[in-house]
């Protein structure tokens, strides 16, 4: 698709949903009611003090299990068509009908229930006009006849949605009603509008007043149509209400307005799950962080030189693709022209990088560190004063799986799955060959039982495979060595495995958002969704539009930046541009704002991907209840 950053402003005004997002089945459309209450008293009062009637769009929002709420407020509905124009019926007030054209058919089953009937073209109405007349004379009613006319005066941005673009199909013009009969049209139809203020109005009505003044004179009503967008908080709701009531003084008529977005702005949410997370850093949010949170060490003058965890990770995962370059083009048979090949590239990297510490300069900033047991695998020192330690590898190897390459694969999915900051720092150069230099935080507890480390992981998604083993068999991931010396557990219960190995975590999942390939293109996450944004979100496809999603920022707003998918086969089933300030995990619950308003007019079944529930919260009651859950039968019966 095409992106745009362009996010309605309006969309920031919806509060967060008031009833608890984690407790209700995704996906699902939820309309609150109290905000729709607070939208249907705003059109009221616009009602009530111009004087003109409030007409519900259904081609905007047709909800028709919160019609009982809006009927205590509005005037009735417009509808497109038959189908629209029986629902409008269910409304129980008048009934407005326009489309561009309508079968005879569709004619016969409009003409008992319609109010007012709006033609697109005099060819139209005089093709119907003599079924109007039959079903006066025969049952004393029938549909007030109008006419829609085109301004042309378009000040819509989109030109998908500018009823007065040139060319457009949508109303006669002045023009082109010079020289005819318009004998028996009763009422007037314009529509200029989208998502646009009571200044283009006022403008609009000055250009309809200016080519169509006789037929003003003519009609018993006008419809301005919809577009307005009232219930927004910036709204010129004065100068709207002024619009309206010095329109029907200066020409005696009724006059009607029928808003549909307006209704239903702000009061719907689009709830989602993440359902799983493709591309760079596929695994960064599989296990839940602990929920005491170790801090980064602040560096001073006097302290070991800590990176911060952006910095450390952005120079592990660059030297670890220098080493996966190097490891492509090189024969790996013979162990000591490995590990020679990869000192030698290490150092050239750590002296172009800034990453080489001189020994000196190492054992002057650790002078006052304390000694901790590491094993073979490292040298542990304790800082103290900062909460860490520091984990210097000993040569030729690094660590258990003895080559550079493994450990920084290890050190990166270590904070991809864990969350837990194990940072390279840099780079010591000694006689037997390189050390790897990293910190952790330091952990106060004792160690984990294999019963507390097996429930752990368990509730990670994890199996236990064998002693101190665990598999995660939906990616194939494993952990070993996660023996009790190697997870600690504080006093609260939290545990942190501080010495475990990760093994299957693909090269590009350790990817950081928004670092840059060899090939040099962009690499993002993207958290795939239980919702589609083709199938359930089309209005932000074709305004275009980016849709807000709560505590997320743009691009570049916040540290993980991620593009949101959807689950059809549809390659460009996503929206970009939003970063959250914690890595998204699957499981998780996402929130769209203002999904009431088109969004639900608009789905489809596409790939058969299920249809949200559509679902109403109150507020008062704080009850939560589905309307319609949809399921195969609605896939089936839509297809042939």
């Amino acid at each position: 698709m095409a992106f745009t950053d362009f996010t309605p402003p309006h969309v920031y005004e919806q509060p967060f949903p008031a009833f608890d997002i984690n407790a209700i089945e995704t996906p699902a459309y939820v309309v609150d009611t109290s905000l729709l209450r607070k939208n249907m008293e705003k059109l009221a009062a616009v009602q009530r003090e111009s004087g003109a009637k409030v007409l519900l769009a259904l081609k905007g929002f047709s909800m028709f299990s919160v019609f009982p709420i809006m009927r205590e407020y509005l005037s009735g509905c417009c509808a497109s068509g038959l189908h629209e124009a029986l629902l409008a019926q269910e409304f129980g007030k008048e009934v407005h009908v326009y489309a561009p054209s309508f079968k005879e058919a569709e004619m016969r089953a409009i003409i008992p229930i319609a109010h007012h009937l709006s033609f697109n073209s005099l060819a139209q109405f005089r093709k119907h006009k003599p079924m109007i007349d039959a079903a006066k004379a025969a049952t004393g009613h029938a549909p007030s006849p109008g006419i829609r006319v085109n301004p042309e005066h378009s000040e819509v941005e989109v030109s998908l949605y500018d009823p007065c673009s040139p060319g457009c199909r949508l109303g006669i013009r002045a023009d082109s009603l010079e020289g005819e009969d318009w004998s028996g049209i009763e009422g007037l139809h314009f529509h200029a509008l989208c998502e646009q203020d009571a200044d283009v109005l006022e403008r609009t009505v000055a250009a309809v007043e200016a080519k169509f003044p006789r037929l003003i004179e003519q009609v018993q009503w006008v419809n301005m149509g919809g577009g307005h967008h009232i219930t927004r908080n910036d709204y010129d709701v004065e100068r709207l209400v002024r619009v309206l009531r010095t329109f029907r003084e200066r020409w005696g008529k009724e006059v009607y307005i029928e808003p549909g977005e307006a209704a239903g702005l702000n009061t719907g949410y689009l709830i989602t799950e993440v359902q799983d997370i493709v591309g760079a850093r596929k695994t960064a949010v599989a296990i839940s962080k602990p929920e005491t949170t170790l801090t980064h060490a602040q560096s001073s003058s006097d302290s070991f030189p800590y990176r911060t965890p952006g910095d450390a990770g952005r120079l592990a995962r660059e030297l670890h693709r220098r080493l996966q370059n190097d490891a492509r083009g090189a024969d790996r048979a013979d162990a000591a022209e490995r590990l020679r090949a990869e000192t030698e590239s290490i150092l050239a990297w750590a002296k172009t990088s800034g990453c080489l510490i001189s020994p000196s300069v190492f054992e002057t900033r650790t002078a006052a560190f304390g000694e901790l047991e590491g094993g073979a695998e490292h040298e542990v020192l304790l800082d103290e004063k900062a909460g860490r330690v520091l984990k210097l590898t000993t040569p030729p190897n690094f660590g258990a799986r003895g080559e550079a390459l493994a450990y920084l694969e290890n050190l990166l999915a270590y904070d991809a799955l864990l969350g837990f900051e194990w940072c390279f720092e840099g780079v010591l150069q000694e006689p037997d060959g390189v050390t790897f230099i990293t910190s952790q935080p330091f952990v106060v507890g004792a160690e984990a039982t294999p019963e507390q480390i097996e429930a752990w992981f368990s509730g990670q998604g994890f199996i236990r495979k064998r002693e101190n083993s665990f598999v995660r068999e939906i990616d194939g991931i494993s952990i070993v060595d996660a023996r009790p010396a190697n997870v600690l557990r504080d006093d609260k219960g939290n545990l942190f495995p501080i010495d475990i190995h990760i093994l299957g975590v693909a090269a590009e999942d350790l990817i950081a958002e928004g670092e840059e390939h060899d090939d040099g293109g962009e690499v993002l996450p993207t958290a795939i969704l239980d919702i589609s944004i083709t199938a359930h979100m089309p209005d932000c496809l074709e305004m275009p539009y980016r849709p807000h999603v709560f505590g997320a920022g743009k691009s570049g707003e916040f540290a993980h930046e991620y593009r949101l998918g959807g689950p059809t086969c549809l390659a460009g089933d996503v929206i970009e541009g939003f970063s959250f300030p914690e890595p998204l995990r699957v499981g998780q619950r996402l929130v769209f704002a203002d999904m009431a308003h088109y969004t639900m007019v608009k789905t489809t079944t596409f790939n058969g991907v299920p249809h949200p529930d559509i679902a109403i919260y109150d507020a008062e009651k704080k009850e939560y209840r589905v309307v319609r859950r949809f399921g195969y039968e609605d896939f089936r019966n839509k297809l042939s």
